[in-house]
This record gives C-alpha cells, sequence and structure tokens, in this order.
C-alpha cells in the first residue's frame, strides 16, 4: 500500500538471532498453498484475490453482510482488514470483539476469509487508534523532535501490543472466518516510523532505543579492541562511542541496530503468532531500495523478511507489485528462497497506466506467486485511477488465474542488487535510482537474468556458480569473497548494458518501445504471455516476434490465442524461428496470450 512502507539489513547478525530463537511450529496453511505445511508452491486450483479494507467504511460505519457478499460476488476470496487497536482494546486489558466477530460471522457466511492486519503504530488516518490513546510513550528522531509512534524498544509498550495480538488471535482463530495474520511490529511498512512534522531525521533514537543501542554494541563486536580495528578508532569503553546520526562517519554503525532490531522485532512477533495459530501469516513489504535519507533507510531489508518467512512458513506480500524493478527482484527472492509471494498495489491518482504492469508482474513471481491484493476496497469514486484499477482487476483475475501456473524463465546470468551495502552506507545517496534502472533494462532489452543481492551471496542462499556471468552493481568484487573466486573464472560486468551479450530476448516488438511490458511464464509445452500498454494516453499498435528458444522451447508446431476469449491469434513464423503476430492494444491496455508449441523439444536456456 503505497501510503505505508519501506525496509533493509544485517545479515550476519540476522543468522545469529534465528540460531538463538526458538523454532516455530510448521504452519498449517490455508487454500492456495500446498506441499507438507511448507509454503513454497502455490496450489493453482486457489490463488489469493484479495481486497484490503479499514475497519469500518467512511464516517465509522460498519461494514455488513451486503458489503462482504458483493465482495464475494466479485470474485474476491480473502479480505485484509485492518485492525483498529483502540477500538478492540479502547483501555488496558479491557477488550471489545463485538465487531470483529460480527465481521468474522459475516465473511463466513459470504464465504470470506478475514486475514488481520495488526498494527503497532499509527497509520495516516489512523492516528490515534494505532496506538490506543493509553499508550503514550513516544520514539524520538534524531533531531531531537517526538514522532507518533511508541519506542522500538520500549518495553512496555511491545507488551502490550504483543498481549493485543496474542489475545486477539486467541478470540477469533476458532472462527470459520478467520483467515490468518499479518505478523507486524513497528510501523508498518516504515519499520521504524515516520519522523513527525517538522523533523529532517529519521527514527530510532529514544532512550530505550540508545540504551538497546549499547547493549547490541557489545553483543555484535565482542571487544572495543574489534570495534576499534573495523571503524578506524581509538574508544576505550563501549560507552566512549557516540551515538551516531544520519551524516555522521559511524552512522553505519547505529544502522547495522536498527537494521538488527527489525529482524529481532519480527522474528518475536512470528514466533508469538505462531504460538497462538498455524493459520496462514503474512508480511507487508513496501517502499523501495535505494539510499536517499528518509524511510528508505528505516528497516525495510527484502532479504529479512524473505529469511524470517522461510522460518515461519509465511508469505512476502509486496507492495508496489507495479514496479518493475521490484517485482524482478522479489520475483527472484521468492524463488531463492523458496518464500511465496502475494503481489500488493495502490491504483491512486492518475495510476491508470500502472494497473496492467502489476496485473502482469504476477508472472514474474512463477511458481512462488499466490496472487494478488487490491489495495484498498471500495474504489474512491472521485479518483479515476482506484475505479479502473478495480474494474481491471475484478476483469482480469479469472485469466489471470490460468497466467500463473508455471515458471519465470530466467537466464543464467546474474545481477546482484547491493541492498546490504546501499543500507549500511554513510553516503545516503548512493544507488538513487538503483530499481528504476533494473525495470528500465528489462523492459528495454526484454531478458530475464536473474536478480539476487549481495545478502543471499553471503549467506549461500544462491550459488554463483551456476551462472554464466554476474554484474556487479555495487563494485563489492573487494568484500564478497564467493564473487572474488567467481572470477577467476567467469566474467564479472560493472553495468547491465555489458550483460546484453550473455542473454537472448525473449520477444522483440515493432516498432520498439520500452512502455509495452510483456512477461513470459513457461508451463511445460506452452506460454503465457501478458502484454501490458502503460501508456494511458497513447495506442500501441505493431509486431511482436517471439523467440521459444530464449526460454528453452523449440518446435515445427504452434498456436497463439487469445487466453481470455479463446479467440485465435493468426501468427506465423519467421525465418529466423520466431513466432510473429500483430498487436493492439489500447492505452493503460492489457492482454493475455496463450502460445503452445506441438512435437516440443526442450533444451537448456543459454547452454553453456
Amino acid at each position: 500500500m503505497s501510503q505505508r512502507r519501506y525496509l533493509p539489513l544485517l545479515a550476519a547478525v540476522i543468522v545469529a538471532w534465528v540460531m538463538l530463537c526458538p523454532v516455530a511450529r510448521a504452519a498449517k496453511l490455508s487454500p492456495g498453498i500446498r506441499r507438507e505445511g511448507v509454503p513454497d508452491i502455490q496450489n493453482h486450483d486457489d490463488p489469493f484475490w484479495w481486497a484490503q479494507i479499514d475497519f469500518t467504511k467512511p464516517h465509522n460505519i460498519p461494514w455488513d453482510v451486503s458489503d462482504f457478499a458483493t465482495l464475494a460476488q466479485s470474485g474476491v476470496n480473502g479480505v485484509e482488514i485492518n485492525l483498529d487497536w483502540a477500538d478492540i482494546e479502547p483501555q488496558k486489558d479491557q477488550y471489545d470483539f463485538q465487531l470483529l466477530d460480527r465481521y468474522m460471522a459475516e465473511a463466513a457466511k459470504a464465504h470470506l476469509k478475514l486475514y488481520l492486519l495488526f498494527w503497532e503504530s499509527l497509520w495516516q488516518e489512523q492516528q490515534g487508534k494505532n496506538p490506543p490513546p493509553w499508550i503514550t510513550a513516544r520514539d524520538i528522531s534524531s533531531d531531537g523532535v517526538a514522532a507518533a509512534e511508541p519506542p522500538w524498544w520500549d518495553d512496555v509498550s511491545r507488551k502490550a501490543y504483543f498481549d493485543y495480538v496474542a489475545r486477539t488471535i486467541d478470540h477469533v482463530k476458532t472462527s470459520p472466518g478467520f483467515g490468518g495474520v499479518y505478523a507486524s511490529y513497528g510501523w508498518l511498512d516504515s519499520e521504524w516510523g515516520m519522523p513527525s512534522k517538522g523533523s529532517h531525521g529519521i527514527t530510532g533514537y529514544a532512550p530505550d532505543d540508545i540504551r538497546a543501542f549499547y547493549r547490541w554494541l557489545p553483543r555484535s563486536y565482542k571487544t572495543i579492541a574489534s570495534f576499534n580495528h573495523r571503524w578506524h578508532t581509538s574508544f576505550h569503553d563501549w560507552s566512549d562511542i557516540p551515538v551516531p546520526k544520519p551524516g555522521d562517519r559511524l552512522f553505519p554503525v547505529y544502522q547495522g541496530f536498527r537494521l538488527y532490531s527489525v529482524a529481532e522485532g519480527f522474528d518475536a512477533i512470528s514466533h508469538l503468532v505462531r504460538v497462538h495459530t498455524n493459520a496462514t501469516l503474512l508480511y507487508s513489504w513496501g517502499g523501495d531500495i535505494c539510499g536517499r535519507i528518509g524511510p528508505e533507510v528505516q528497516g525495510n531489508d527484502p532479504d529479512t523478511f524473505f529469511q524470517i518467512a522461510k522460518k515461519y512458513h509465511a508469505i512476502v506480500n509486496l507492495d508496489d507489485a507495479n514496479l518493475p524493478g521490484l517485482a524482478l527482484l522479489f520475483g527472484s527472492l521468492a524463488r531463492s528462497y523458496r518464500v511465496p509471494l502475494l503481489e500488493e498495489w495502490t491504483p491512486g491518482h492518475d495510476r491508470m497506466s500502472r494497473t496492467p504492469q502489476w496485473l502482469g508482474h504476477i508472472g514474474l513471481a512463477a511458481p512462488f506467486e499466490v496472487g494478488d491484493d487490491f489495495f484498498i476496497y471500495p474504489p474512491r469514486a472521485q479518483d479515476r485511477g482506484f475505479e479502473y484499477g478495480w474494474s481491471a482487476y475484478m476483469d482480469w483475475r479469472a485469466t489471470l488465474a490460468k497466467v500463473i501456473h508455471g515458471r519465470t524463465p530466467e537466464q543464467p546470468v546474474a545481477v546482484i542488487v547491493p541492498t546490504r551495502k546501499i543500507v549500511l552506507s554513510a553516503d545516503l545517496n548512493a544507488f538513487p535510482n538503483l530499481t528504476s534502472e533494473l525495470g528500465d533494462f528489462w523492459r528495454h532489452y526484454h531478458v530475464l537474468p536473474h536478480f539476487i543481492t549481495d545478502e543471499e551471496i553471503t549467506q549461500r542462499v544462491v550459488d554463483l556458480q551456476q551462472f554464466r556471468a554476474v554484474v556487479d552493481l555495487g563494485e563489492e568484487i573487494t568484500t564478497l569473497p564467493a564473487l572474488k573466486r567467481y572470477s577467476e573464472g567467469h566474467p564479472v560486468l560493472k553495468s547491465l548494458d555489458q550483460a546484453v551479450p550473455f542473454l537472448r530476448p525473449y520477444v522483440t516488438v515493432a516498432p520498439a518501445i520500452d512502455s509495452l511490458e510483456v512477461v513470459p511464464t513457461v508451463e511445460g509445452s506452452s506460454v503465457w504471455l501478458t502484454i501490458a500498454n502503460t501508456d494511458a494516453q497513447n495506442i500501441y499498435s505493431g509486431t511482436m516476434y517471439f523467440n521459444p528458444a530464449a526460454v528453452g522451447l523449440d518446435s515445427k508446431s504452434f498456436s497463439v490465442r487469445n487466453a481470455k476469449t479463446g479467440q485465435t491469434i493468426p501468427a506465423i513464423r519467421s525465418s529466423n524461428g520466431k513466432i510473429q503476430w500483430q498487436v493492439k492494444l489500447a492505452p493503460a491496455g492489457f492482454l493475455v496470450l496463450h502460445l503452445r508449441f506441438f512435437t516440443l523439444q526442450s533444451s537448456l536456456v543459454n547452454k553453456k
């Protein structure tokens, strides 16, 4: 959801924490996930088609049975509901579940499941609800301004929040309308929260946070001598180390602590949830990956969430899934970690062209996609983008259920996205346009390398030896031993463009235009293509050339059909073996094609 977001992490610290934490029980998963309790492959017969709603309609009007029936009739099978802590626990240890109970019963009557979105701290219009007024502790930003949320390390507010989560889950978990839980802690998804108006810093500098920082230092660095060696300092005692702020040379130290805090907090809330339920568990990730000061340095590291999701059998929910760079990275992360991915987006003002992007990107996570999530229902009548987004979602839902079978045909080239280096860098302007550059590269060349992170390499989640070439965007060859060893026998490239000779475009279009996005999903002898015109003003009309060899297929016979209507699309094979046909798409238009190949001969993509 575009209004709440952002996340980064210190991988080695996470691993140490994970080793210390109790092992979660295997989850009994809701429909949509299978494989004996491990949610790593979706049940394609029942993907998630969700809408998100606030706890009440505008003007505090409760939802009623007709609202849930309307959602069910639209084809939605799950509803995320933003809980208001103050309404459920208006006074400490005094709970009022009457409205939530009603919602559970009415959702069940409509054959819907409700997924509870807990909020520890506020999110825009929910101010005064999360946290409730009786939680009075407040964080402090790096420039001394009081923030709107409790301090991350305040034990009193944390215990109150965890008690609220546990009591609520226990109360509703036997209801037939209960589907699962979003585990959240801090300001979801800007995990450390946003400074109040007038602040130009970042949060996390309350006294409780600083005390936790000084407890963390010796656990992380062991001795003051080790710290001095690492940072070229000459402190005599831990207490001599100042609390670093953005712009300070030692800021990466404090950022390392803040990232550890996110990992610790999400591990703790996940363990709590798993003690109380084996239902579907989700984490929400939003924002961007870059080095600009602000929400991007909060604690929004993708690897953190995939690592913890794997441990607790959870699903990662990608907000802003319409952004190509994020969709590409998270699809690859889902496959590397074998963690399912839900794709969400907010069709806000003037975003009609982004709705087809979001719909088409679902194929980038195959086979670990679990569906789409529309934020927020009901569509806002005054906002054309919302109305168009909801209409397109409902119009294409059934067709997309076919598309997400199969796999994303990644090619044996890796692009290293330096997420850890970015977030721990003292340079707050490092890589400001990274995700845009990733998306632009894919849109222009129509190739699918693996998008991996430096943390995946450090944690040995991926083996570099499987790749023909590697693009080192962060110049990390001197800091990643595995990359240094790889370079002794393989090309290590310095830019995305240098990878083009090692990749094969799966499609080309004439006239060439970067606003046309094409995503392939391969299923046996079939290829599903989603085609999105991301230009909201102009029609696209041209010729598309598909190269079956680029996705590991070859055949003398083929067919091309409109996946929604079943209509055959006239297509021919050109002399170079590519399949070509005419494409015409309206502004912000969307199309799904099904290509079938006969007398199939499988081949390895870009065989060494």
